[in-house]
């Protein structure tokens, strides 16, 4: 976390934004901001994502600057596995491995994604393109009313505004390479099946 909030104040002082000022866009507390930049407490999926919202960056873009050297456009095009950045933010979140170099222009993001046995991702959509192929394990994928049950080896394309949601069945933890566009990316919170909010 400590790393997470250092950025954040890089970025806000960059922004010139005082902790009120960037309060006051992403509607979190200076006092909360304070403890966030100097990483004495956790931060929320959705909190973080309001967060660089206001800062004019994407989550995925966040998440590069946090390991620059793997971010030059002037690297190589292949990324090692050692030097692809995972994410994990909290227990309830699917961890995040970025598969995609950075260089100007890019349009869309690689991923894999690790979804925790049981856990529970309500319907959300977005701007933009989604693909996901199954790697391990069951997915529910729910879209609208329609549900679909994927296995290894599956997959599914879905266009912009798709009302999706996901559920990982079964024992074993999910893993799942995505593709989406870029600017669309958004890091999903979800919760234990059972559990309530």
């Amino acid at each position: 976390m400590e790393r997470i909030g250092a950025l954040l104040r890089k970025l806000r002082l960059e922004k010139k934004l005082s902790m009120k000022a960037l309060g006051d866009r992403c509607e979190v507390s200076s006092s909360f901001l304070s403890q966030a930049e100097r990483g004495l407490c956790s931060i929320s999926i959705p909190t973080l994502e309001r967060i660089c919202v206001a800062l004019g960056v994407s989550m995925a873009e966040f998440f590069f600057l946090l390991e620059p050297h793997s971010a030059l456009a002037s690297t190589p095009p292949v990324l090692r596995s050692e030097d692809q950045n995972a994410v994990h933010l909290s227990e309830a979140s699917i961890r995040y491995r970025f598969l995609s170099r950075d260089f100007p222009g890019r349009l869309f993001e690689v991923v894999i994604g690790e979804i925790p046995s049981g856990y529970v991702y309500p319907l959300s959509s977005h701007e933009g393109e989604e693909f996901g192929f199954i790697l391990e394990g069951e997915l529910r994928l729910l879209l609208n009313e329609d549900v679909y049950e994927l296995r290894p080896g599956d997959s599914y394309h879905l266009g912009p505004h798709a009302n999706h949601g996901y559920e990982a069945m079964g024992d074993v933890d999910v893993r799942i390479l995505w593709v989406q566009t870029l600017k669309d990316l958004k890091i999903r919170s979800g919760q234990q099946k059972g559990r309530s909010a």
